[in-house]
């Protein structure tokens, strides 16, 4: 068929808990920009198109007089987004390669990683805060580390399995040349 792969999807439940999590943190970063940043983002914009701006208002009507930190406001929501990307292409790209997996999965942070990082020389438009970037920063440092201890740690029982293979082949082996002299 035209000489494409063809991919199967094959969800196991450790990926659709990945799915839903990401979800999860999807919607509490949107939800703190709803809430408590400033009507002049595009996220604003989206949800008046859907019809939800005097629910938004409501909720941040409610919600005025909670005192939340500068850093619950401004930089949580890049964790909770770069977080959900990182479980989410997980979750999608869980039967491929850990190269090809890696490279999708460090794409997007390292972009926002890199826009950070420009900020602060202003070559790109925005504030520059460290914050933000460990916010970036931290997941994808952290499912790094994760997917080379889980290599690692594969690596050691395929090794084991073979070891244990071999030394019941060599068993059999043994076994059928005395039984049947082969």
């Amino acid at each position: 068929m035209l000489g494409l792969k063809s991919y199967k999807c094959q969800v196991n439940n450790g990926s659709t808990h990945m799915v839903i999590m990401g979800c999860i943190l999807l919607i509490c970063g949107c939800a703190i920009y709803l809430l408590f940043r400033s009507k002049s983002l595009n996220i604003y914009q989206w949800c008046s198109t859907m019809g939800l701006s005097s629910t938004i208002d409501s909720l941040r009507y409610r919600t005025q007089e909670w005192n939340v930190s500068e850093f619950v406001k401004y930089n949580l929501p890049d964790g909770l987004y770069s977080t959900a990307y990182i479980l989410i292409m997980g979750a999608i790209w869980h039967n491929e390669n850990r190269i090809i997996k890696s490279v999708i999965i460090s794409l997007v942070p390292f972009v926002a990683i890199t826009s950070e990082l420009l900020q602060s020389y202003g070559i790109v438009h925005g504030t520059y805060d460290f914050t933000d970037l460990l916010c970036y920063s931290l997941p994808l440092v952290l499912y790094l580390i994760i997917i080379s201890f889980k290599h690692s740690y594969n690596n050691k029982l395929d090794t084991q399995h073979y070891e244990k293979n071999s030394f019941i082949n060599f068993c059999y082996g043994i076994i059928c040349h005395r039984i049947y002299g082969l």
